[in-house]
């Protein structure tokens, strides 16, 4: 049984992983490319250098790698590095936010000169100290090899570790790629809930009360229990630019080449690019003062209705865009395993996954979507209610145009098609 890890760079979440193994008794040695000082001193910590040769040689024979830099180019180059160093016994694990495509490439590069494992880790740095959700890539042997230490990481809970095991090359980073899409959905998802609540209750501790009744109920998730923290927390000033790291894009341009609807998480991305353009948000400002009269227990009843169904629909668009590259690729893959990892230990948790739990084919013809989807009338008049107020509602409206899409079977897809086909032969199909 190893109880002695390599681990590949020192940020924020090395530190967490490290500190959690350190109480785990694993002895640990560290990789940094720059020099490193620690303020106090472990005796599991065997080494702390940024030579590679000295950090490889405190390992034990048989070596176990964690590896958790920027992604990209520093990745490939020390992967290289590696490969010249490293025996077939030996095992690297990649828990960055790798691109998928690039986790190919470098599996093509290692040539199996190493055992390489690619790995998608979720929680933040929280989890990172208290247990981690993970999904991984590697055969039931690889798993047998690192369980131990991988153990060490995870999240526990009801006798289960927070891991989703997939059979491919790279397909654990595609699931953390859609992963962190569906993030950037429900993100936006919330702001404008939030923003909703803000124009009807205003005063920051009603707003708070309302969020705090609604944890208890199956509207509960992770980033709405965020809210919450920051609400109560100080308010501090700070720029009104949404930034982003590439996950969220790259989730979209997939699902575009691969003619996959998840218009949710495209409104989520195309909100952040708008978000930078200040200079004109700025300069096109008006003060909308509408006065509505409303009764505003029973409009909160119906936009937590509407918040359950949009959250919803995020997670079945995501997921259903896993089971179609999941087929293309031939990848081997639990659902219900992956939607159990997530519940309690991930960015993404929430009440809503376990109404998507033991589907069949299709997240869409599940119960629960079908009994939301009745509800169209409640949600027209909501929107109805955005629209009088110019509430900025892009995730919202987008969820409720994909249902009338949904329900309204005269909608002329037809039209454009012969219009193409008048300006050249684009092959009309008849009926």
């Amino acid at each position: 049984m190893i109880n002695h890890i390599g681990i590949i760079g020192y940020g924020v979440m090395s530190k967490n992983i490290t500190i959690n193994l350190i109480k785990k008794n694993i002895f640990i040695s560290i990789y940094n490319k720059e020099k490193i000082k620690l303020k106090l001193k472990f005796f599991n910590i065997v080494i702390i250098t940024n030579c590679l040769k000295k950090f490889l040689l405190s390992l034990p024979k048989t070596k176990i790698l964690i590896i958790l830099i920027k992604t990209g180019l520093p990745i490939k180059i020390i992967l290289i590095r590696l490969k010249k160093k490293l025996s077939k016994n030996d095992i690297v694990i990649d828990f960055g936010n790798s691109f998928y495509k690039n986790t190919y490439l470098n599996n093509l590069i290692i040539n199996k000169k190493f055992i390489f494992i690619s790995s998608g880790i979720s929680g933040g740095s929280l989890g990172a100290l208290n247990g981690l959700c993970c999904m991984i890539d590697c055969n039931i042997k690889q798993y047998i090899l690192i369980k131990n230490i991988l153990n060490k990481i995870l999240f526990f809970k009801k006798k289960r570790y927070s891991c989703c095991i997939s059979i491919g090359k790279s397909s654990s980073h595609y699931i953390k790629m859609v992963h962190n899409g569906i993030e950037y959905g429900i993100l936006q998802l919330i702001s404008e809930i939030y923003y909703i609540i803000k124009v009807f209750l205003k005063y920051k501790k009603y707003i708070i009360n309302v969020l705090l009744n609604w944890v208890k109920t199956n509207i509960n998730c992770y980033l709405l229990k965020i809210l919450i923290n920051i609400l109560i927390i100080k308010k501090k000033n700070i720029c009104d630019i949404i930034e982003q790291k590439g996950t969220g894009r790259n989730t979209v341009l997939n699902s575009l080449n691969n003619e996959i609807n998840i218009n949710t998480i495209f409104e989520a991305l195309i909100i952040r690019i708008i978000s930078k353009n200040i200079f004109f948000r700025n300069l096109l400002l008006l003060n909308n003062k509408n006065n509505f009269i409303i009764n505003y227990s029973i409009f909160l009843e119906k936009i937590k209705n509407f918040f359950f169904f949009c959250k919803l629909q995020c997670y079945i668009q995501g997921f259903n865009q896993i089971i179609k590259i999941k087929k293309k690729y031939n990848w081997k893959l639990n659902f219900n395993n992956l939607i159990k990892t997530y519940l309690n230990s991930c960015i993404i948790d929430s009440n809503a996954l376990y109404y998507l739990i033991n589907f069949k084919k299709n997240f869409f013809l599940l119960k629960i979507f079908y009994y939301y989807l009745n509800k169209f009338n409640l949600f027209k008049k909501i929107i109805i209610i955005f629209l009088k107020l110019n509430l900025l509602t892009f995730f919202l409206c987008s969820s409720y145009n994909f249902l009338l899409i949904l329900i309204n079977k005269n909608y002329n897809f037809k039209i454009i098609q012969m219009k193409r086909n008048f300006f050249g032969n684009h092959l009309i199909k008849y009926l």
